[in-house]
């Protein structure tokens, strides 16, 4: 089973973005860490679902070089999407008999700077070109409970990712690269002209990668856009930010039955924000 086992958003002021987060998503960060190897610092809010992880560039090595490059070119905001896997051989075997060139599973750590905790993984690369323009890579945790659930500091915290945002020019290549190459289920097709284009929702963990595919997309490139995230309560939700400071939309009436949202504006890292709450 392939799933999303976290996403990533390229900072450049480590401690401003994860105070701002920690007010937005009304979470304490589960892990703040480092990565010596790859010349980069995090703050990891782990939900439900699913885990984002706020990355800066603190030194030299790759992870360095991917969020400098990405800083330069788009500023702060979502810059990865990362797959976790529970059978590595059964992963690479599909993987590779469907044309994708992944590579050999890779060891990787980190620490917590505040306990000394440390957790370990394995890692397995593609180019970018592979994932259409989107940096991302398969990881397998050696214990996947090495980061705990974020800890509420106040009312109503965000509780889980509903849906992250992919736009392409390619509904095929998104099939290819999703579906077959990493084997992420297809949940739903269809025609929505009114929404931008050709949506597909590959479902993995209780979320969705929503990709909009439309000839109107600039870039042959992908693009890594905009999340949703979910709350209990979005009323409550809503008041907490606007106590914080944070910009935030009024709440109104969502596209899917029974919801409603708004549109977070501020203390996002630039990353197009949505909250989710429901009516029942």
């Amino acid at each position: 089973m392939t799933i999303v086992d976290h996403i990533i958003i390229a900072v450049a002021d480590l401690p401003q973005a994860t105070a701002d987060y920690s007010a937005m998503l009304g979470l304490a960060p589960s892990w703040q860490g480092s990565h010596p190897e790859y010349g980069s610092a995090n703050s990891i809010f782990r939900v439900q679902n699913t885990y984002v992880e706020l990355l800066a560039a603190v030194g030299e090595g790759f992870a360095a070089e991917q969020i400098n490059a990405h800083l330069e070119a788009k500023g702060e905001g979502l810059s990865g999407l990362i797959f976790g896997v529970e059978d590595v051989t059964a992963f690479l075997a599909n993987a590779r008999a469907k044309g994708l060139e992944v590579t050999d599973p890779v060891d990787g750590h980190g620490v917590d700077t505040k306990s000394g905790a440390k957790r370990t993984w394995r890692t397995m690369f593609w180019d970018f070109a592979s994932a259409r323009g989107i940096f991302s890579f398969a990881i397998q945790h050696d214990d996947p409970e090495a980061i705990a659930m974020a800890q509420a500091t106040g009312d109503a915290p965000f509780t889980a990712v509903d849906h992250v945002v992919v736009q392409t020019k390619s509904a095929e290549a998104a099939k290819q690269f999703y579906g077959d190459q990493l084997g992420v289920r297809l949940a739903l097709e269809q025609s929505r002209p009114e929404w931008g284009g050709d949506m597909l929702f590959f479902r993995c963990n209780h979320m969705s990668i929503e990709v909009i595919a439309s000839q109107k997309h600039e870039s042959d490139d992908d693009h890594l856009w905009g999340l949703a995230y979910k709350t209990d309560d979005i009323d409550a939700s809503h008041a907490r930010m606007v106590a914080a400071g944070i910009e935030v939309s009024e709440v109104r009436e969502g596209r899917k039955p029974n919801t409603r949202v708004c549109t977070v504006k501020s203390h996002c890292a630039n990353v197009p924000t949505l909250l989710i709450g429901t009516t029942d």
